[in-house]
């Protein structure tokens, strides 16, 4: 998952709504940490949760994964959708909490077009936009 790189500072638009202190604004500050270590972001749903970790790189020369460490998380209640944003590139998604606040992620690597089938309410890039304010 990535968001906030080169491509996404290129796109029209911006990557959050709602400000730093809201749900989406803590997932946006997530999604970038400040840490130098070589690590990977995961997102992951479960049917309570919806979460970031770091997968850290081991210090091996096995290329097996590292650490794990979850950097932030939510009730899944506070979600309420997630629209698909294939219209802007394959993979793009906005993930809107029920403070108003929405962000936008991009799905990537193996099985990514599945990703959004575990969310409670999906939304096309043609459905009309309930959370834009």
């Amino acid at each position: 998952m990535e968001a906030f790189t080169e491509r996404e500072s290129k796109k029209p638009g911006k990557p959050f709504h709602g400000g730093w202190n809201s749900v989406a604004g803590h997932l946006a500050r997530a999604i970038v940490p400040r840490t130098r270590n070589s690590k990977a972001v995961v997102l992951q749903v479960t049917d309570r949760r919806l979460q970031l970790v770091y997968v850290f790189r081991a210090r091996s020369f096995t290329g097996a994964p590292g650490p794990v460490e979850v950097g932030w998380s939510t009730d899944l209640r506070n979600v309420t959708c997630i629209r698909d944003r294939s219209d802007v590139a394959g993979g793009d998604h906005e993930i809107a909490f029920v403070d108003g606040s929405w962000c936008s992620v991009h799905f990537g690597g193996f099985g990514w077009s599945r990703m959004a089938s575990v969310f409670p309410l999906r939304l096309s890039h043609l459905d009309q936009v309930p959370y834009r304010g």
